[in-house]
């Protein structure tokens, strides 16, 4: 994906509600600060390095899978999952909704599409799980 597309996804998603969850790289540009570029370059290597295979969505922490989840429908999530910095979506055709509290208290939502992996933004805690058989978790 060319870098202005992926500007243009970004700021879309941020405009629209989400920045709860993003792929990792998927804020990347040219000419970005070198901070940010190492800290993307971070969570992609944590998620990439953890373990997650077919049927699980997996909960990733220190580029360890902590937890993983396979049943259909919702969940609440186990103290490990609650603690994961990151995860992914190893399932073919079922989308994941993460559900997340901030440390303010808001609450909110995010769909995690098959094969997709995620890391949760700073100030944000998953607490629930939705397997559902759409990929866009409708």
């Amino acid at each position: 994906m060319i870098t202005r597309k992926r500007i243009a996804l970004a700021s879309a998603a941020l405009a629209l509600g989400g920045g709860l969850i993003a792929a990792p790289g998927a804020l990347a540009s040219q000419g970005a600060p070198a901070a940010q570029a190492a800290a993307e370059a971070q969570a992609a290597q944590g998620v990439q390095k953890a373990s997650c295979t077919y049927p699980n969505v997996c909960f990733i922490k220190g580029g360890k899978t902590v937890a993983s989840y396979k049943d259909m429908g919702y969940q609440k999530l186990g103290t490990k999952a609650r603690s994961a910095t990151a995860g992914h979506n190893s399932r073919n055709d079922d989308g994941a909704k993460l559900y997340f509290v901030h440390t303010s208290g808001k609450k909110a939502t995010s769909c995690a599409k098959p094969h997709q992996s995620w890391t949760v933004k700073k100030g944000w805690k998953m607490y629930a799980l939705d397997i559902r058989n759409s990929p866009t978790c409708k």
